[in-house]
This record gives structure tokens, sequence and C-alpha cells, in this order.
């Protein structure tokens, strides 16, 4: 993701930054005749060669990420396939889409062209993007479900219906689909298709990112 090399190439202009600060902090240790100065820059210099060598590290570790999905941002670390979890993939699917929406469920709103364009590059990223769309109305209150799904966009549900479908679940997507075309007559079913599908949706990511796992692979540069 352009995320973690963003971050590993930015950690690395400071680790050089800091080694130049560290090398003049040594010279000035070296050529000043004050022994207090001299002192000085010299745990000055220390200093700042821990801090290079502990920025370098976290680059080796930042740049030992392979995969979206398998990288922990915050423990700076990689996880194993099989101790995935919904919440992690979700906290990440969070910081994903961080760039596109302040808050993902204004998604709805309508798909940026920018998120269209990353999820161009790589479609392994519109079925995730999808679930996480449903998963977060599923989250809100019953009473506020009906007015928001009736006020989305039909253009953004056959969207997000099409990435369903492109994920191989073309029988929910029908379902949606039609639940935002006779909204007034199904009403009654759309607050159940999304509260009782939570679980289902957090499964189907689960399932899905992990059965497409390569496909999320980060190129390195």
């Amino acid at each position: 993701m352009k995320q973690i090399m963003s971050i590993i190439k930015d950690t690395k202009y400071q680790a050089f930054g800091v080694s130049i600060l560290a090398l003049l902090f040594f010279i000035l240790a070296c050529t000043l005749k004050n022994a207090v100065a001299a002192i000085t820059f010299g745990i000055l210099a220390g200093l700042a060669f821990l801090g290079g060598c502990i920025l370098l590290y976290f680059v080796h570790r930042t740049a030992s990420a392979t995969n979206y999905f398998l990288y922990d941002d915050r423990r700076h670390v990689n996880v194993p396939q099989d101790r995935l979890t919904f919440d992690f993939l979700d906290d990440k699917m969070v910081r994903f889409l961080a760039p596109y929406a302040e808050h993902t469920v204004e998604l709805w709103q309508g798909i940026p062209k920018n998120l269209e364009i990353a999820m161009q590059a790589n479609d392994a990223y519109r079925m995730p993007v999808a679930l996480k769309m449903l998963h977060d109305i599923s989250l809100m209150q019953p009473d506020e479900i009906v007015p928001f799904f009736k006020s989305v966009d039909k253009r953004t549900v056959a969207a997000v219906c099409r990435a369903l479908k492109h994920g191989g679940d073309r029988e929910m997507a029908d379902v949606l689909f039609e639940l935002k075309c006779d909204s007034d007559r199904l009403e009654g079913r759309i607050v159940p298709f999304f509260v009782k599908n939570r679980r289902c949706f957090e499964s189907r990511m689960l399932f899905y990112i992990k059965k497409h796992i390569r496909e999320f692979d980060i190129a390195k540069k």
C-alpha cells in the first residue's frame, strides 16, 4: 500500500537527517577546546546516533511488510493469516479508506473518484469496501437505517451491488438492489436485511480477504 511505502520513505529521510546531525555533533565535540561544550556535543552526538538507529530499525520492521492485510500498523509486525480477525480487518479498512472519507459511512453519499481509481488499480479491494459500507449501516440504530438507506443515491447502491457480484455474492447484490428500487413496498425488510446480516458481512469479509490474500501484496519500490 502507498501509505506504508510513504511511511518507509519519510522515515528513511528522517534517519538520514538524524545521522547527519550526529556527525556534526561529533565533529564539534572533537574540535571544541572547551571541555564542557565538547562533552555536551559528544552526548548529543551519541543521542542523535541512537535516534538514527531506532529510526533505521523502524524502517527495517516496516519494510518487512509484504501484504496490506497481514501487517499490523500499530505494532509494526506481520500477522499470521490464521490469526486475522474481523476487528483487525475492519481497522485496516478504516485506514485504507481514510484518505477518501473522514468517516467511512460517508461513502454512501457517493464513491469518490480517487477511490474508484484506487480500486481500478486493484479490483480485490472492491468487495471489502462494499462489505465495509454495508457493515457501517448495520451498526446504525434501527430507526436510522430506513431513512438513511432511502436517501442513498441509486447509483451508489448499484456500485456496491457490482462490487458484491465481482466478489461472487450475486444473491446479496440482487436483494440489496431490489430493496433500493422498491424501498417503499419493501420498507419492512430493510432493517432486518442489515441488522440480521451484520455477522454475515463480517464473516464474508474475513473469508474473502483470506481467500484472496495474495492479491493484497504490497508492491515494493
